[in-house]
């Protein structure tokens, strides 16, 4: 059993057990925009680094932006100086 601990925007983050958190966008119908997360801070700091247009550093949080947006959205993030 899912609950909701946090909504931004368009995404919002599911807890599905003790630690383990799901981001998924709000109005879609697909369920492959989604990724999984082991911590509530990483998925929210993935989220604000998406609302303001940023890339993350890390390959895995990389991997998980490229999951939950659409491939227009993710090209125009742009690397973190």
């Amino acid at each position: 059993m899912s609950r909701v601990v946090f909504y931004h925007r368009r995404f919002k983050v599911l807890q599905i057990g003790q630690s383990s958190y799901i981001i998924v966008r709000k109005y879609t119908r697909n369920y492959s925009e989604h990724s999984h997360l082991s911590s509530l801070q990483g998925a929210i700091q993935l989220i604000r680094l998406i609302d303001h247009g940023l890339m993350p550093d890390s390959d895995y949080l990389k991997e998980s932006a490229r999951r939950i947006l659409k491939d227009k959205e993710f090209n125009r993030l742009k690397a973190l100086s």
